[in-house]
């Protein structure tokens, strides 16, 4: 309902008055009703407001505010006759004009409705509430040309409202202009960037377009600002029946709801945009802010069983993100290689430096078709993202050398609280069991050296603890 400022002039001009009360007795009984409106207590509100018109009958505001509080008391003839009694009293009346409208369009009568919004519109063209009352209307009557008018005047008045941008895009896309709907949709979400009907309609035109890349980034960054809320598991939902089996929101899905769908590895589709999305502030975020620690406690493990570094391993850094662990590692490397599923994660390490060769590659497949090329492969954080671990490290026993090194993090859990090994947590990464790492180690033929708990971050105010782990591929034996 319309409240618009310039119903000030109707003040005063109030037909018959109660020369005996004084006029600043009744702007008190305004200003207690209004707060009272807009409370909700409606009961005393609308006492109020008749306690006033009692004195001053012909009260265009006040008519007009008692007719809003009857429609939202259900009464809507009443309302109706209060609203016709401040438009007689105030003919050019706009936003009287509007609620007239509204009312009229809950009692089912759209012409009437169109009539009263376009009488708004032609004592106040910049009555936006009436222009979008009027697009909806007329949008819902299949009359879009003339929907579109609508809303593009209210858009005009008020461009930076999301709302009607989201309509506006709307009616492009029943109209199929579907190019001009996304950039209506892209205006609602950046005057609005927690408008979740825009992101579900720029989503939906995306997909209709062929983009689904794209409709997954403004699906996707929705949902990561929502966290493990019913919003986000809605839109999760609707993402999923848009788009069955995305990687992402199936993965989402699975760690902050829970089900049956827990994947065994988070897909290269969900990492790669996990990291891409995460490049430009990883190293901000997750040392300063988050205090990481799994370079850190790598590098000392290393330091306690292969002593002073010499530079002569060919080492590996799995997972290897921005680059952190490169001064851990590169002491001990004759040549040292990073790998990472995320291009931007990548394009972060070839800034730092110190590496000679990084690709962008999948860990499991990756490590498999190099056999025996490492003598020491370090991954920190990156097996988190794999619940079974049995492929992944029976890939890195045969990429080492004989007698080659694994050092590596991972979260950590109670085998009580993983039946499997493994947990899918809210983070989207994944702790395992100590009983379940040793059994993977063993299963892939690694001899677990060491195995120690260490504080790998913070996160939401608690201690993130993990295992630190570091195997060896046995040596060579030579028979005889």
């Amino acid at each position: 309902m319309s409240h618009d400022d310039d119903n000030d002039r109707f003040t005063g001009s109030s037909g018959a008055l109660d020369n005996h009360l004084p006029d600043t007795q009744i702007a008190e009984w305004l200003s207690q009703a209004m707060a009272c409106h807009g409370r909700g207590n409606l009961i005393e509100a609308q006492a109020l407001y008749e306690r006033i018109l009692a004195h001053r009958p012909n009260y265009p505001e006040v008519l007009n505010f008692l007719g809003i509080l009857q429609q939202q008391r259900g009464q809507s003839v009443q309302a109706e006759l209060s609203i016709r009694r401040a438009i007689a009293r105030a003919p050019g009346y706009a936003a009287a004009y509007t609620n007239l409208g509204n009312v009229l369009l809950i009692q089912g009568r759209h012409e009437d409705a169109i009539a009263a919004y376009r009488q708004a519109i032609r004592f106040k063209p910049d009555e936006v509430e009436a222009c979008a009352n009027l697009g909806a209307v007329l949008r819902g009557l299949g009359r879009l040309s003339e929907a579109l008018d609508a809303y593009q005047q209210a858009s005009a008045w008020r461009p930076a409202d999301a709302n009607i941008h989201y309509h506006l895009g709307l009616i492009l896309a029943d109209l199929n202009r579907l190019e001009e709907a996304v950039q209506a949709q892209r205006s609602a979400l950046q005057h609005d960037a927690a408008h979740l009907g825009a992101v579900r309609a720029l989503g939906t035109l995306l997909h209709r377009l062929g983009d689904d890349d794209e409709a997954r980034v403004v699906f996707g960054n929705a949902v990561f600002q929502l966290g493990d809320s019913e919003e986000a598991l809605t839109l999760l939902q609707y993402w999923l029946r848009l788009i069955p089996d995305d990687p992402i929101a199936r993965h989402r899905r699975a760690a902050w709801f829970g089900g049956d769908d827990a994947p065994e590895r988070a897909s290269d589709g969900y990492v790669t945009y996990l990291f891409d999305r995460y490049a430009d502030c990883f190293d901000e975020h997750l040392v300063e802010q988050l205090g990481y620690q799994a370079p850190a406690v790598i590098g000392a493990r290393l330091a306690d069983i292969l002593g002073a570094p010499a530079a002569r391993l060919d080492v590996l850094d799995a997972g290897c993100g921005t680059g952190l662990c490169q001064p851990v590692l590169r002491p001990y490397a004759r040549r040292l290689t990073g790998i990472d599923l995320s291009p931007r994660m990548i394009e972060k390490a070839r800034e730092r430096g110190g590496y000679d060769d990084l690709a962008v590659a999948e860990l499991t497949a990756f490590l498999n078709e190099r056999p025996g090329a490492y003598d020491l492969i370090a991954s920190a954080d990156t097996l988190v993202y794999f619940g079974v671990l049995e492929p992944v490290l029976a890939a890195a026993a045969r990429a080492l050398r004989p007698g080659g090194w694994l050092a590596f993090t991972v979260e950590q859990t109670s085998a009580d609280a993983a039946p499997d090994g493994y947990f899918l947590n809210k983070s989207g990464r994944y702790s395992h069991a100590a009983e379940y790492l040793e059994r993977a180690l063993a299963g892939a033929g690694l001899e677990l050296l060491t195995r120690t708990d260490a504080v790998l971050r913070q996160e939401n105010d608690q201690q993130v603890v993990g295992h630190v782990a570091l195997a060896r591929k046995p040596a060579a034996t030579v028979d005889g």
